[in-house]
């Protein structure tokens, strides 16, 4: 593995390239795009073993942290959407310069599996593989989610709580700015799915709720739509009571890089 800082001088964002195990005839890369905030947390060690299972299946793999989050340069609080999309556009132009692929898929979890649905849309000439494992499908609602399970985490009543003298809110031990939560808020992942690569797949864990509205429509969409799989495990972007860190869902990992490979 290889840590790495890549982006404009503006915009020094942080990764971790790791090579395919085995070579190829021609080299096959895969892009991570991690959730966000405590789900970056607890879902660390699902994407690091993600990385390894795709290494071993000859993939080369590029995970990153987008501008003001993880090890990449920038504050939370000037965290915006448009940027992160943009800080994925440079992470696909990093990938391919790094192994001289001419094609790459991506794949992204919760509020990166929604953002990486819009760069595979947005960059189908280099990107011919797209995987959303539990996408956020409604932005709305995320927050909504978030304010709750901070509330019962933390014994308060919504809404958030705002910091001393500083604009925006903590949730569950992040800074959400203004911009940034009327942004997340209109993120909808379902206009976006005509626009993914013919080779794609939407894979959940968890049941219920925005999955079975994704689950149906995507079935409404035929042949034409990306595919869609459930491997009923505990989510790795939720708490482990045991460990404090989510679980690491092996078959579903398996999963996907069998479905990557084929």
């Amino acid at each position: 593995m290889t840590p790495l800082y890549f982006g404009s001088p503006q915009r020094r964002l942080f990764g971790v390239y790791s090579p395919a195990s085995v070579s190829a005839r021609r080299p096959r890369a895969m892009l991570l795009c991690p959730p966000w905030g405590q789900e970056y947390l607890r879902s660390h060690r699902s994407m690091h073993q993600l990385a390894l299972r795709l290494n071993a299946a000859g993939f080369h793999v590029l995970r990153f942290d987008y501008h003001g989050t993880g090890d990449s340069a920038g504050d939370m609080e000037d965290a915006e959407l448009p940027g992160w999309q943009s800080d994925i556009d440079a992470a696909i132009d990093e990938l391919i310069d790094m192994t001289g692929a001419q094609r790459i898929g991506i794949a992204g979890l919760r509020l990166g599996a929604t953002l990486a649905a819009g760069a595979a849309a947005r960059r189908r000439r280099q990107v011919d593989t797209a995987v959303l494992w539990d996408p956020v499908v409604s932005g709305a609602r995320f927050v909504d989610e978030l304010i709750a399970l901070d509330a019962a985490e933390n014994g308060h009543a919504a809404p958030l709580p705002r910091p001393q003298g500083r604009p925006g809110w903590q949730v569950l031990g992040f800074a959400l700015s203004p911009v940034l939560r009327e942004q997340i808020a209109a993120a909808d992942l379902l206009p976006l799915l005509p626009a993914l690569p013919a080779r794609a797949l939407v894979i959940t864990s968890a049941t219920g709720g925005a999955n079975t509205l994704l689950r149906e429509q995507i079935a409404a969409r035929g042949e034409g739509g990306p595919a869609f799989e459930h491997i009923d495990s505990q989510p790795a972007w939720l708490e482990h009571r045991s460990s404090g860190a989510g679980a690491v869902p092996v078959a579903l990992l398996e999963r996907i890089v069998g479905w990557c490979a084929a």
